[in-house]
């Protein structure tokens, strides 16, 4: 059967199979922005400081299995005062990301130091942490991440 419009609706099924396409895969090419700010709970005491250094920040993409998945954030971070009394904590760091769903994120300290009426002692912190979250970065959007920490000052001194 011959059609007179057949070209026409051709070419309209192709188009459509391509915006189809693209809109399938458009969420592994986007990107959005990944804040990690750190703050802890702590009331006064005789520890005036805690310095925290990092090695590594890394985030886990939802749905990958977990030795692959894993996005490395950055591997030189500013060393940063747990116990600073700012309003905003400080920002960690800032990077593009893919967007899409994160569900873990790991830490690697570096090394710490805890300052006590004065004086600088090294601490020892555990070499890696993980962390399950929930981060939806959205395409040209932000993934802001408040991670809060809470000492034990029972063991120090």
């Amino acid at each position: 059967m011959n059609y007179p419009y057949a070209a026409w609706r051709r070419i309209l099924f192709v188009a459509v199979l391509v915006v189809i396409i693209v809109i399938a895969f458009a969420p592994a090419t986007t990107q959005g922005t990944i804040f990690l700010r750190f703050s802890s709970l702590s009331s006064s005491s005789a520890v005036n400081h805690i310095y925290v250094g990092f090695t590594q920040i890394a985030l886990h993409q939802a749905g990958f299995v977990n030795s692959t998945g894993w996005i490395i954030v950055s591997h030189s971070f500013p060393k940063i005062d747990l116990l600073s009394n700012q309003t905003t904590p400080p920002t960690v760091a800032s990077a593009p990301i893919h967007s899409g769903r994160y569900d873990e994120i790991r830490l690697t300290f570096s090394n710490c130091t805890v300052v006590i009426a004065g004086s600088h002692f090294p601490i020892s912190a555990p070499p890696m942490i993980s962390s399950n979250v929930t981060l939806p970065v959205p395409p040209s959007g932000i993934g802001d991440i408040l991670l809060v920490v809470a000492f034990d000052y029972s063991s120090t001194a």
